[in-house]
């Protein structure tokens, strides 16, 4: 199940972001309405933990929301990733992520922008690089597994207009939060349900607690999924003939931020195959620092990309 049904799990946590958590506070039992309120209620700077839970039978998987979080400052236009996952978590062999640096119980991954330039740093970055850069006679000196600079602000924004109008990934057209009843007729009509369970105490305050049922057919077929093309879409409805979808959201009381969600996936045939995904908001806690490091190694970012495009073309011709 982990394999064809992980990508499905982060389908149904987009599904249920389209729901409520893409943004005042109200007393109502109209689910809409909480949802509507949610969505215009910003939130900035902003700290998002992810974890998951897969079953499989007598298999499971469980990663905390500890284990991966980024922080986001929309106002400051800084952003930051930490990720700590244990590695009995991946189901790869120990032998195989030692081939790549990885030899601890965790695989670390951090990933800092102070608005000037992209930091990053993890045990892999070492032997990928020693593989892209070496032969090229490129490779940086300094403690490649120690923090690296990936480019500046104006490198990121080069590449960025190098890469974009590809067209390449399909984009997603979210509903407006609009008034409670228009939401509730763009959300039923891509196969949306919002319910109100009840309120809940969600990390120490009162939250509305929705519960979405998802039509995931119905949701490929609306418009919301335009810009995908005819075989994407006819891809994942079979998929989705597989599996059922819904989700929980949490919007707090006061404030009217989603403080949580949790997206569902189960197969139809077998009541043992399950997976979660959840996703918790809530004001950044520190654990992740958006600073950017003290010292660094400068990577030669165009020689990256420049010896990855050759390798990319010596698979595509057989050379």
């Amino acid at each position: 199940m982990r394999t064809r049904l992980a990508p499905l799990v982060a389908l149904a946590l987009a599904f249920a972001a389209i729901a409520t958590a893409c943004g005042s506070g109200s007393t109502t039992s109209d689910p809409y309405q909480i949802a509507s309120s949610s969505m215009k209620a910003t939130w900035s700077p902003v700290q998002v933990n992810v974890g998951f839970e897969a079953k499989d039978g007598a298999t499971s998987i469980s990663i905390a929301p500890s284990a991966l979080a980024f922080v986001a400052d929309k106002a400051a236009g800084t952003g930051a990733v930490h990720v700590s996952i244990p590695i009995g978590s991946l189901g790869i062999p120990a032998a195989t992520l030692a081939q790549v640096g990885i030899t601890g119980s965790t695989f670390d991954l951090d990933v800092v922008y102070d608005g000037q330039a992209l930091y990053a740093k993890s045990p892999i970055f070492a032997t990928v690089l020693t593989m892209l850069l070496t032969s090229s006679g490129d490779l940086p000196t300094g403690d490649l597994a120690g923090w690296l600079r990936i480019g500046t602000k104006e490198d990121l924004a080069a590449l960025g207009s190098l890469a974009g109008g590809s067209g390449a990934l399909p984009s997603f057209a979210a509903p407006s939060a609009g008034d409670a009843s228009a939401l509730k007729t763009a959300l039923q009509d891509a196969g949306i349900t919002l319910t109100l369970i009840g309120t809940e105490r969600r990390d120490g305050a009162d939250a509305y607690h929705l519960k979405a049922a998802i039509d995931g057919t119905k949701l490929l077929a609306s418009k919301m999924f335009d810009s995908v093309s005819r075989t994407q879409i006819d891809q994942m409805t079979t998929a989705m003939k597989d599996i059922t979808l819904s989700a929980d959201i949490w919007v707090d009381k006061v404030s009217s931020h989603v403080v949580e969600i949790d997206g569902h996936v189960a197969a139809t045939k077998d009541a043992t195959r399950t997976a979660t995904v959840t996703v918790k908001l809530g004001n950044p806690d520190g654990s992740v620092s958006t600073a950017a490091p003290s010292s660094f190694v400068e990577v030669p970012l165009k020689s990256i990309i420049t010896n990855v495009m050759s390798l990319i073309g010596q698979g595509l011709t057989g050379g």
